[in-house]
């Protein structure tokens, strides 16, 4: 049955099987320039009647709109190129693919399809996925929607020709898309693959550090085939990445990942897989959700405001697919320091407070700090104001704390009478006599996480 809040749908063609791919990657490849291409060309003009054998797959269902952002949460990498180039630098890459016995997906237009289908052919045939990019280069956006049709059709039917099969993998042309789009798109069985990180312009060295340095479990690697220094950087960038210890993918493996919805905005109330999908998003970047029940409460909405306060956005606790994809393409904060290793670090600024161990954030909390206005008591003035410093949590109450400005929930003192606290009022902004006030599920977690001793670190 087709799952489609969970992207586990299969309408999509299977990997041709090891005995239809009869070329060996080790020696497909064995020689440069014209050599390599007559060579690529002869072997597959004798095994066509293999690569044809493909059967064709099945219609595949409707989809929503929907686009897959990151890979399987595992410690893999996809490698995607977008666009065309010429023939003796598409069989290059083809070649130091090969050299590297890695598999990679590609995104080329239908029109070079068509006029280069034998070299389709040799990529198909050498383990590699072919998405639709549609048949030119029009942005969608800027198509009708019977002209996004007709650009995807032809796009299907020219790699149709060549054994690829490829539903339901598509990227627009320069990555334009909008709902629109991708509800046209979704109604012929394809949902949009996003890439986790550009590779940029620059030399090739630099783009190598720059992809190797960035990758993280499930990225969606894109570069561009028409770049010399993309694909001079290829080879560094496989081994790079293997020595991180990615294992490299192509894009089938998205199939079983979650995608994100495109018309569907949550908040507050909201329900169902997509909540279930985001608090495992928020718990996994370290922003506490409570349990993964699919129902957008308090543990989710102050987890929200966490993502929102510590990435700049608006507090307002609504998740919009924008925001959903930018969170899981963020993945964790980084820490705020580098020493010591263990440490709270509360952001007046963000008003959020991180947990450090080991030198990575494990936990994101949202706060409410001093409002810096005057209150009195007991006939005394005083300013609500947070002091900033390098401090150490000092004691430790368990349980509720009574004072005169009110209960203070496992209060954990970091200098004098200043606290961080579980309160029933945590708020976007700063509302607190001067405590650091947590939302009360967490207290007791936070409590028992930090000793006496811990390292507190206050600042804007």
């Amino acid at each position: 049955m087709l799952k489609q809040a969970f992207g586990s749908e299969r309408a999509f063609p299977a990997t041709a099987p090891a005995e239809l791919l009869p070329f060996d990657n080790a020696g497909l490849y064995t020689a440069a320039g014209m050599r390599t291409k007559t060579l690529a060309i002869g072997l597959v003009a004798a095994q066509l009647g293999a690569v044809l054998a493909f059967s064709a797959p099945a219609a595949a269902a409707t989809l929503p709109p929907s686009e897959w952002v990151v890979g399987p949460d595992r410690r893999l990498v996809m490698l995607t190129f977008d666009g065309q180039t010429r023939a003796r630098p598409f069989l290059s890459v083809l070649e130091t693919l090969a050299r590297a016995n890695a598999k990679a997906s590609f995104f080329l237009p239908g029109r070079w399809v068509e006029h280069h289908q034998d070299k389709a052919r040799v990529a198909r045939a050498a383990g590699h996925t072919l998405g639709n990019r549609g048949y030119g280069s029009d942005r969608f956006t800027s198509l009708t929607d019977s002209e996004i049709r007709r650009s995807i059709g032809r796009a299907e039917d020219a790699l149709n020709k060549v054994g690829a099969g490829p539903k339901p993998f598509l990227r627009a042309p320069k990555g334009a898309r909008d709902l629109r789009v991708l509800r046209v798109a979704g109604s012929m069985g394809y949902r949009s693959v996003r890439w986790t990180k550009s590779a940029g312009g620059g030399l090739a060295r630099k783009v190598t550090r720059r992809v190797v340095r960035s990758a993280q479990p499930g990225s969606i690697i894109s570069l561009e085939i028409w770049r010399k220094s993309h694909r001079n950087a290829l080879e560094g960038i496989i081994n790079g990445l293997r020595r991180r210890g990615f294992d490299l993918r192509t894009i089938e493996g998205l199939t079983n990942v979650h995608a994100i919805r495109w018309d569907v905005t949550m908040r507050a109330g909201s329900g169902g897989g997509e909540v279930a999908f985001l608090q495992r998003l928020l718990n996994r970047n370290t922003y506490p959700a409570g349990a993964v029940d699919g129902s957008f409460g308090y543990a989710t909405l102050q987890a929200t405001y966490a993502f929102e306060k510590t990435r700049g956005l608006t507090r307002d606790g609504v998740m919009t697919p924008a925001q959903v994809a930018e969170l899981a393409i963020s993945g964790r904060p980084r820490a705020p320091r580098q020493s010591p290793q263990d440490y709270v670090d509360i952001d007046i600024s963000r008003q959020v407070l991180f947990e450090v161990r080991d030198g990575k954030v494990r936990h994101t909390i949202p706060v409410s700090s001093g409002n810096e206005e005057y209150y009195t008591v007991d006939g005394e003035t005083y300013k609500a104001h947070t002091p900033r410093g390098d401090f150490v949590i000092e004691r430790k109450i368990p349980g509720e704390r009574h004072s005169r400005l009110g209960t203070l929930y496992w209060p954990s003192y970091f200098i004098g009478g200043y606290a961080v606290h579980g309160s029933n009022s945590v708020p976007t902004y700063p509302a607190s006599h001067g405590c650091v006030r947590i939302p009360r599920y967490v207290e007791r977690k936070f409590y028992y996480r930090n000793p006496v001793g811990m390292p507190v670190f206050v600042h804007n």
